[in-house]
């Protein structure tokens, strides 16, 4: 009959615990030791298994080696979601970076009661490593606050028998100086001496911005849109391409085809490899001071973008530049964790980049359909989804065939009548621009400046960044660029005159014979007629002729002469 309390109540059994190691034999022994409280449930040989048993509710810990094949943060996602919390051994060498992935992290050349206390205090609810990251959110996991809560609501010092485990843990004696969980260490003027807070403390600026380009479905643009907030702030600027159904940067910045780089970075951030040198290495340079982080080839590689993972390639970027623009697709976002898999959605990644971005610029189209759905996307950013930085609208492609003879002012009072949107940016619809742009494989900010759509994307520009000074550029190139047409126009309509002028000078004067007049030259008068004189006297035949002349039948018929000389031929033939 299992032992009760003086409730009735059932004291809580030993603590399921994982193993994830190679050699785990002494802390299998250590675990296992009557009084523990811990006890293990499950030897795991790969990471499938590990998954499988958290899954399954076997266990609420687990230890898990840094060396276990296919470890990434992904994994340790999903098994924080699956309520289990735990302990990562790595070697020496590696454990800073695995500091930032979010479990507390011991060396793997600790003595195995060292892991074994460590452990009970995780069960504890006392999470934090010896060294957590300085600007995480919060200092346990999920997992732990659940642990956690679950201990705060278990039965107190009554149930017998769990009070005296924690008695004997309390008893037992001090862990040796090197592997007790000390406090983060301070250094001078009390900076943190962790390798993040070192860095900062080092004189490192100040993480930069992070814009967001969004949109509803069908809403074209919002790569141009992106590709010209990149050339036009201030500053040096990573463009990412984080569009997992249509990825277009690098075919519009005219670049190779080539391997992900957003995947690398992925990559190497789940298994706390990605630093600043290493992102320096993948990035690709477009022009001065800009540089692209191309993104996947095909739609289907979306889970190569592990939404545990991102968040570390997205404070590296930050790090790296004063301006971090991620293109990522429209559409609703679907981010809805899966019951069976415990894998977030493949909108997870966007979600998150819209709750942490400085600024989300939201594109839409400047006609019927497209003001709708995007009237309907602003309705959903409720909730989990609404962002917490500034909204930035953009309505592109207005037109006069679609939105009637005053397009923009069409445009803004629709969204203002049924979408409470006052303020927004406006693109005229400039398709001989962008497909220039297009061709010649640059932004409209750095091909087109002075035309009309780069005029429009200035001003979002200055918007998200008012010390861009964008506008006053445009339209300094804009103003130069029309002095210069207007300057060609002139001197074309003089250069006709000119030539005329120079031609007629330079031809020689005609002769009074077969003269040749130049284009320019005046026409000469034409001959007079001759003169009129006496009529002379005309032959016996010169009547006859004349009249022959002015009638066809008088010539059809013979004359005297004709008939005299056919008599005279033909006594000469007899």
């Amino acid at each position: 009959m299992a032992a009760t309390t003086q409730d009735g109540a059932t004291p809580p059994g030993p603590r399921g615990v994982l193993l994830a190691l190679g050699d785990d034999a002494d802390i299998l022994r250590a675990i296992d030791t009557p009084g523990s409280g811990m006890r293990v449930v499950r030897r795991c040989a790969d990471t499938a298994e590990l998954l499988g048993a958290a899954l399954a509710g076997l266990g609420t810990l687990a230890v898990v080696g840094t060396d276990f094949d296919e470890l990434d943060r992904s994994v340790l996602d999903r098994l924080n979601r699956a309520g289990v919390s735990g302990l990562l051994l790595a070697p020496d060498g590696d454990r800073e970076r695995w500091e930032s992935a979010g479990w507390p992290v011991e060396s793997a050349a600790a003595p195995a009661a060292a892991v074994c206390a460590r452990l009970r205090l995780i069960a504890r609810g006392h999470t934090s490593s010896p060294d957590p990251r300085p600007d995480a959110p919060m200092t346990s996991t999920p997992a732990a606050a659940a642990a956690s809560t679950t201990t705060a609501s278990a039965p107190p010092a009554g149930a017998v028998a769990a009070a005296d485990l924690w008695e004997e843990f309390d008893a037992a004696p001090a862990l040796p100086p090197s592997f007790s969980p000390q406090p983060e260490a301070v250094g001078p003027a009390g900076a943190p001496a962790t390798a993040h807070a070192r860095a900062a403390a080092v004189g490192d600026a100040e993480p930069g911005g992070l814009v967001v380009v969004w949109g509803p479905h069908g809403a074209p643009g919002r790569t141009t849109v992106a590709a010209a907030l990149a050339s036009g702030l201030t500053g040096d600027t990573i463009l990412v391409d984080a569009d997992i159904e249509a990825p277009s940067l690098t075919q519009l910045l005219g670049l190779p085809e080539d391997s992900s780089a957003l995947a690398t970075a992925a990559r190497l951030a789940s298994r706390g490899r990605l630093d600043a040198e290493t992102l320096d290495r993948i990035l690709i340079p477009v022009s001065e001071g800009r540089r692209l982080l191309t993104g996947l080839g095909r739609p289907g590689r979306w889970r190569e973008l592990p939404p545990a993972a991102m968040p570390e390639v997205w404070e590296r970027c930050r790090r790296a530049a004063a301006w971090t623009v991620v293109d990522v697709a429209g559409g609703r976002i679907d981010d809805a964790v899966d019951d069976f898999t415990l894998e977030p959605g493949r909108g997870a990644v966007t979600a998150d980049l819209l709750r942490s971005a400085d600024v989300v610029v939201i594109v839409g189209a400047g006609d019927p359909i497209g003001v709708r759905r995007l009237l309907q996307l602003m309705d959903d950013l409720d909730g989990d989804l609404r962002p917490n930085g500034r909204v930035e609208v953009v309505v592109n492609r207005v037109r006069a065939s679609t939105a009637g003879p005053s397009p923009q002012r069409a445009v803004r009072e629709a969204l203002a009548r049924f979408g409470d949107l006052e303020d927004v940016v406006v693109l005229p619809d400039d398709a001989q621009t962008a497909d220039r742009c297009l061709m010649e494989g640059r932004s409209v900010l750095e091909a087109a400046p002075g035309s009309p759509l780069g005029r429009a994307l200035a001003e979002l520009v200055d918007r998200v960044d008012p010390r861009s000074g964008a506008s006053a550029r445009a339209e300094h190139i804009g103003r130069g660029a029309r002095l210069r047409r207007l300057t060609s126009r002139l001197r074309t309509q003089r250069q006709p005159k000119a030539t005329s002028a120079r031609a007629a000078a330079a031809t020689p004067s005609a002769g009074p014979t077969g003269a040749v007049s130049s284009p320019g030259a005046p026409t000469p008068a034409p001959p007079p007629p001759p003169e009129e004189g006496p009529v002379a006297a005309a032959g016996p035949n010169a009547a006859r002729s004349a009249i022959a002349a002015m009638d066809p039948r008088a010539s059809l018929s013979p004359s005297a002469s004709d008939g005299s000389a056919r008599r005279r031929s033909g006594r000469h033939r007899a």
